[in-house]
């Protein structure tokens, strides 16, 4: 079985960029499951039926689920398992910077990410971690520039515990710029073919929360 596990960032993205029925065509032309953490549908359906801002998406997530577009982590592995892993790996991965001045801990991983991460360690099988959040993804792909981007942020001198790092997991990340790349060599978009048609689907994306620079979508468009 291959798992596609989803952070809450590139599902509000696509919401909010109207491209949630292209995860419906994805899934038809995917060999697997798409994975839902309790963590994450917290995020994207139940907190936001709470709000009218964000009610009508949350009930086209809700759709989703109820319809085996999205299956919850549970089905997969127990529940209790997933907690407990997801608080290891918060605990070491938010231990892996400091202030230089105050010693504080960098919180760099919330519940979210973390029990992405953590169903990816716990289900012995192929997967990705779909996640726009670029520093949960810098951690495991560059840790030595995800020091320097925060200390850049925070505008302070931070100490690193690298080491705590090597019993997390290794990890792979798609972005939701990728998957909708991907629907659109699949023509599963329903907007035509061209340049125009990609550049306003990953600007779309862009403005709405995915994190991925004009650049890189200049490479995605010179790929066609």
């Amino acid at each position: 079985m291959k798992y596609l596990i989803f952070d809450a960032g590139p599902i509000i993205s696509m919401a909010m960029n109207g491209l949630l029925p292209v995860l419906d065509k994805l899934k038809d032309n995917f060999d697997g499951e798409f994975i839902l953490t309790p963590a994450v549908k917290r995020e994207v359906l139940d907190k936001p039926m709470k709000v009218k801002k964000f009610k009508l998406e949350a009930l086209m997530v809700k759709s989703m689920i109820d319809r085996g577009v999205f299956k919850m982590s549970g089905d997969v592995v127990n529940d209790n398992d997933l907690n407990r892993e997801t608080k290891r790996i918060m605990k070491s991965v938010n231990g892996v910077l400091r202030s230089a001045k105050t010693n504080e801990k960098i919180m760099l991983v919330h519940e979210g990410e973390s029990a992405c991460l953590a169903f990816a360690n716990l289900c012995k099988c192929d997967n990705l971690i779909v996640i726009d959040e670029r520093t949960t993804r810098m951690i495991f792909e560059s840790a030595i520039n995800m020091k320097e981007m925060m200390e850049y942020k925070l505008h302070c001198d931070l100490v690193s515990n690298f080491d705590l790092l090597r019993d997390v997991g290794k990890f792979k990340f798609v972005r939701s710029a990728e998957l909708v790349f991907i629907a659109y060599k699949k023509d599963l978009v329903g907007l035509g073919k061209g340049r125009d048609v990609l550049d306003g689907l990953l600007y779309g994306l862009k403005f709405k929360g995915t994190t991925i620079s004009s650049k890189e979508i200049d490479v995605l468009k010179d790929m066609l």
